[in-house]
């Protein structure tokens, strides 16, 4: 099976759960359309050519580059940001009271093509489709939560909360995407090879956030200082994929200890475990629970699902009251809640012949999925267990 062999065969379109109104209000609201771009680049080359700065625009998540999407920003700013040129436009779509962000979502609508299936991998992918649609699927955070890492760790987060600062500022200048270029990959080996000898390290680091931890180290002032000198939001991301891992781990025991017909995911950075069906009772069961993400002064939870969470955190080695980093004031954990599953809206499917690779088939999906979950995940749902 293939996906995303052209940026149409990804396609996705905001749902706003906020009111578009005709008359006048603080924010103007405009409809991204892109094709082959990120959202941040997107957003730069319009916020860019129309004078008016990238944090002045608020939007509601980032989208695949791969894909063709449709998404909302907004800002307060009175200047037209109508623009059009080449795979990026945007176009004005109404006012709002405030200003969009990820609670601006109710959902996301889908329509993707699978390819290059064989018989039996179309066979059993149909199969699997009508049993997502009835019994739902695991509502893991999927591979893009997780940047570089490998291996179940280490996570920049984790070292961070077990207080192994030097490890951490040594991770940030050394990790790298695995898909990354060759000559990304050789610079950062001559970093972790250079490591401690910081007037050489300059040459190698040309980025300005590492250029400003650089700077600090050979001030001679410590690890943990420069780590208090990574922006807030690249902080929060180092904080965010570790949650989210945590939160995988707790849900792939909960769907061990629920389900029985259990086949294995291949997952970034450890493979995970998907049910095939469940039990009306357990669907209902599962559809309604939520697990809180791992943070000091977290909500209390039932007893299983508390006893759950502890266990990954003891397997981890780490405790809940070490999430709390007052050394760090940018780095901050905050929990909220995640269905345990989701069950996909409106999916509907369609067999063919793939004409783009001669006698093989393709399957056309369109669903929508509640905000938060991820199509990669019911993808990688109805790609095995058969």
């Amino acid at each position: 099976m293939r996906i995303k062999v052209n940026p149409e065969d990804f396609q996705v379109e905001e749902i706003l759960s906020v009111p578009l109104l005709e008359t006048g209000a603080a924010q103007r609201v405009y409809r991204l359309k892109k094709r082959n771009w990120n959202t941040v680049d997107a957003l730069t080359r319009i916020s860019d050519s129309k004078g008016v700065a990238l944090r002045d625009l608020n939007w509601c998540g980032r989208k695949d580059k791969a894909a063709l999407t449709v998404q909302y920003f907004s800002t307060s700013s009175d200047r037209d940001m109508t623009f059009k040129s080449g795979n990026v436009s945007a176009e004005f779509a109404g006012f709002a009271v405030n200003r969009l962000g990820p609670g601006s979502l109710s959902g996301n609508r889908f329509r993707i093509v699978l390819r290059d299936m064989d018989p039996r991998e179309a066979e059993g992918t149909l199969m699997r489709l009508g049993e997502v649609k009835r019994s739902g699927f695991a509502n893991y955070f999927d591979d893009q939560r997780f940047g570089d890492i490998a291996g179940g760790g280490p996570f920049i987060g984790e070292l961070i909360v077990k207080r192994r600062f030097g490890e951490a500022l040594k991770n940030i200048f050394t990790s790298c995407h695995p898909e990354a270029p060759a000559k990304t990959r050789k610079r950062k080996r001559e970093i972790d090879r250079k490591w401690g000898k910081w007037e050489e390290l300059a040459q190698l680091c040309p980025e300005t956030n590492l250029k400003e931890m650089l700077d600090v180290m050979k001030k001679g002032k410590g690890e943990l200082e420069a780590l208090r000198k990574i922006p807030r939001e690249e902080m929060g991301q180092y904080l965010s994929s570790y949650q989210s891992f945590l939160w995988n781990l707790v849900l792939a025991e909960i769907i061990r200890k629920t389900a029985d017909s259990l086949f294995d995911v291949k997952f970034h950075p450890l493979d995970l475990v998907q049910f095939r069906r469940l039990p009306q009772g357990k669907i209902e069961q599962l559809a309604e629970l939520e697990i809180p993400t791992a943070a000091a002064g977290m909500p209390e939870m039932a007893e299983d699902l508390g006893k759950t969470l502890s266990r990954v955190l003891y397997n981890r080695g780490v405790r809940l009251s070490k999430f709390r980093l007052p050394e760090i004031p940018q780095a901050y954990f905050s929990s909220f809640g995640r269905r345990a599953i989701t069950i996909p809206e409106d999916l509907k499917w369609e067999e063919g012949e793939d004409r783009l690779f001669p006698g093989k088939s393709m399957i056309m999906l369109e669903f929508s999925l509640p905000a938060g979950s991820f199509a990669t995940m019911l993808i990688k749902s109805v790609s095995g267990g058969f």
